[in-house]
Formats: C-alpha cells, structure tokens, sequence
C-alpha cells in the first residue's frame, strides 16, 4: 500500500504542478494579446495620472471585503455548531485567499480552506458544506445584483445583447440551487455521476449542504453579508474610475461589475488576470470607457487582489512554519 500511496500522492503533485504551469503560459498569452490590442504604453499613461486619495478609499474598501467574507464563512459554521477559535479560522482564510491566486478560479482556494480547517476538526464534510455554501451565497448575490441593475437600468445601455450574460448568469445559479435543495432532482441526477465512491462522496456533501434548509437564518444572513460585499466591492470600483478622472454613472457599475466578476471566475489565469482585463474592457466599452481606461482600471483591481493575497500568504506560511515547529 505504501508504494502505490506515495505514487498517488506523486501523481497528483504532477498534476498539480503541470495546471499551475499551463494556467501561467495561458495568463502570458492573454496579456501578450491584450497588449498587442492595446498598447501598454497608453494603459501606462492612464495610470500615471492615478489620483492616490480616490485610489485609497477604493483600496480600503476592498481590504472590507475580505473581512466581511471571514464573517460570512464564521457564521456559516457557526449555524451548522462547528465552533473553532479565531486564530485557527483566520489561518484557514489567509490560506484561501492567497492559494486563490494559484489554484483554478476561487475554487482552488477553497479547497485550502477545506484541507486547512480539517487538520484541526475532523468533520471534513460539514466543514466542505459550508464552504460550498459560502461560495454558493456569493454567487448569488452577485447574480441577482446583476439583473436588478439590469431591469432597472436597461434604458441606459442601447445594447440589448448585453442581456444574455446577465440571463445566462441567473439560470445557472437558479439550476444550481434547484439541485442543490431538492432532493427529488438530486436524486434523479446521482445515477449520472460515474463510479461508486464519487458518487458517495457528492451524496454525503450533498445532505450536508441539503442540511442547510433547516437553518434559514444562517442562511438569510450569509446571503445579506453577500449583498453587502457585492455592493462594496462595485463602489470600490467606482473609486478605482474615479482614481482614474472617470466619474461612471453607478448603475453602469451595478451591471458590469459582476459580470466581469463572473468572467473572472472562469478558471484558465492566474487570479483572472488577462480574462478578467479584456472582460473589463468588452463591457465597458458599451457605454464609451475606452479600452486603456477599462484595462487600467482592471489592472489596478487585480493588484488590489496580489497585494492582499501575498499578505494573506505570508501570515499563512508563517502559521505553517510554527505548527512544524510545534510538532517537531
């Protein structure tokens, strides 16, 4: 057993190794074309009339995200009576954050976060519940956020195709959650899923998540700290066009932010980076943000998220470093 143990955990370091590899030469691509679509040094010119108070205030609200989203996950377990000290819970969502960076999308980082907080409490499933859940509440917050601003604010944009992303958007959310809270469909769905053990292990996830309808406050609250992060995360963008000398009318900003959020999260750079700038740049477009601006503006988002992460990663690796310690 020890043998094929160690070559199973060979193989997937290989993976692991030969994803990150491949999400790096196609982040380079991405900016390789994205700069030959818009040269850097018109983005440069843009950014170097960055006016720093309106960039402070956008970056301030952006480091509230990260505490409201360390809230958000506390409560979450806290409703589901998973009680772990702060220290610990804090170390777990420094690690995701920063493995975010790396791993596919936002759900590399997750799976940090799992790993992490399971080393200490061994209930590994309800822990991944409530991590899904937490992902889960985000996304829908931005989801729903989108299209309010979108029926609201359709006159504003002469651009009637805008409203299939927005759509498309809606009814994945809105077939995630009917699968996810409904046993009857689940049920019919599980025979699809290849192999036994997986599908025991998405059937014990599933009734864990499932759990989930018999605490609607846990989840009424998550979702409200959602709503509360979606929207400061769009006037943190608001700032970041003001830094900009660009004063965006905020329904734009309502509209666009979470679908070049959503862009964001499909899982092919690093942190987004590349997909999420062109995202920026195709939407914003419509409504007459030329390209350099909208790249700008993205470019200094991201850096937001670097600048974060890389903390985030030094207090984790500092916290691993002592637990190596600890058990020595």
């Amino acid at each position: 057993m020890c043998p094929y143990y160690l070559k199973q955990r060979g193989d997937n370091s290989l993976k692991n190794i030969l994803s990150i590899v491949i999400r790096i030469l196609l982040t380079a691509a991405m900016l390789f074309f994205l700069f030959k679509w818009i040269k850097i040094e018109e983005i440069a010119k843009v950014l170097h009339l960055v006016r720093l108070n309106y960039l402070i205030v956008a970056f301030a609200l952006f480091i509230s995200l990260y505490f409201l989203c360390f809230i958000r996950w506390y409560l979450l377990l806290k409703g589901i009576d998973i009680r772990v000290p702060w220290r610990k819970l804090i170390i777990s969502s420094f690690g995701g954050v920063f493995f975010n960076l790396f791993l596919p999308s936002t759900i590399g980082g997750d799976f940090v976060r799992i790993m992490d907080l399971t080393t200490h409490l061994k209930r590994t499933k309800e822990i991944a519940a409530s991590v899904f859940v937490d992902r889960l509440s985000g996304f829908a917050a931005l989801a729903f956020i989108a299209l309010l601003a979108m029926l609201y604010g359709y006159s504003y944009i002469d651009k009637s195709g805008i409203f299939i992303p927005i759509i498309i958007l809606f009814s994945s959310l809105s077939v995630i959650i009917i699968i996810l809270f409904t046993k009857n469909i689940f049920s019919r769905l599980k025979n699809l899923i290849p192999g036994k053990k997986i599908r025991t292990k998405i059937e014990n996830l599933h009734s864990e998540i499932f759990y989930f309808r018999t605490k609607p406050k846990a989840l009424l609250t998550a979702l409200l700290i959602s709503f509360t992060v979606q929207v400061i995360g769009i006037m943190s963008n608001y700032y970041i066009f003001l830094a900009l000398g660009i004063n965006v009318k905020l329904i734009y900003l309502f509209i666009f932010v979470p679908l070049v959020g959503a862009v964001a999260m499909i899982p092919v750079s690093i942190g987004g980076l590349g997909i999420r700038d062109m995202g920026s740049a195709f939407f914003f477009a419509k409504i007459g943000i030329t390209k350099d601006v909208a790249v700008a503006s993205s470019l200094l988002n991201f850096f937001f998220i670097a600048a974060i992460s890389s903390f985030c990663g030094l207090i984790y690796v500092f916290a691993l470093y002592n637990r190596w310690l600890q058990r020595r």
